[in-house]
């Protein structure tokens, strides 16, 4: 069995942690099915190979073999294991935090034999050309919002703010296709006459799936990854290239906090 197929399975002996948040609407309703879907799709199939056929290769050639193998098996032991009566809930937070988890190893150690610059040519560059191979669906969808949103007029609350309206923010936190990455979000201001989107994400999932004392460095955020594999990759992505989607993050380090800007072409 491959080294990415086991984040899935019941090959571990790591402690579970329970649900984040009580209530079946948080468990079981749609959003929680969609992250799940989304996770074992986008972490599990197209992420996870990052680490185990890209990173893990890099570092048993630049240091010792077998002591890299020993540590990754340390890691792998970790695991949460998702069982088949989890909550769509409960199965979305153990892979996500399975993937930080060994996401957060494998940067800290390249970080051990690699400069800042080979270190984001390795990291951001591999993530940017894996996203290009493996999700190249979910760039087009994300490279169309321009289109999408070209003759739709921006309409302003009493008070002059561009929040969207009840009904709008319903929809996006029932059915957000960003949750299974960013956790509960919402949209502080969209102007689409401008070509403006902001999201404010006060806790995200990056930093609170995984279990605090099960990290590589136990005594802080996993931040090498939200700055590597998040921020990093998105922003070299989406560039805001010929009029397309240019996106921004704002990471509030130490918080847990984030700020995403989106801007496009109204042209």
């Amino acid at each position: 069995m491959a080294d990415n197929d086991l984040i899935t399975t019941d090959r571990s002996t790591g402690r579970v942690s329970p649900a984040q948040r009580p209530g079946l609407w948080y468990n079981w309703g749609p959003q929680a099915w969609i992250d799940m879907w989304m996770s074992n799709t986008m972490l599990v199939k197209k992420a996870m190979p990052l680490v185990t056929h890209t990173f893990l290769p890099i570092l048993r050639l630049s240091g010792d073999k077998e002591q890299v193998d020993r540590d990754w098996a340390a890691t792998k032991e970790k695991r949460e294991v998702v069982r088949f009566l989890d909550s769509p809930r409960e199965k979305w937070r153990k892979r996500y935090g399975n993937f930080v988890r060994e996401v957060e190893w494998s940067l800290l150690e390249l970080r051990k034999y690699y400069s800042p610059k080979q270190f984001d040519e390795i990291v951001i560059g591999n993530a940017v050309a894996t996203s290009h191979e493996n999700a190249s669906d979910f760039m087009d969808m994300m490279n169309s919002m321009s289109d999408k949103n070209k003759d739709k007029k921006t309409k302003k609350k009493s008070d002059g703010s561009t929040q969207p309206g009840w009904f709008s923010t319903f929809m996006f936190e029932t059915f957000n296709p960003a949750h299974w990455l960013t956790g509960r979000a919402t949209i502080a201001e969209f102007d689409p006459s401008n070509g403006l989107t902001v999201m404010e994400i006060p806790d995200c999932a990056w930093h609170t799936c995984g279990r605090q004392a099960d990290l590589p460095n136990p005594n802080a955020l996993p931040e090498e990854g939200c700055l590597a594999i998040c921020k990093g990759p998105f922003e070299a992505m989406f560039k805001g290239e010929n009029g397309g989607l240019k996106m921004e993050f704002d990471p509030h380090l130490p918080e847990t906090s984030c700020t995403v800007r989106m801007t496009w072409s109204t042209d």
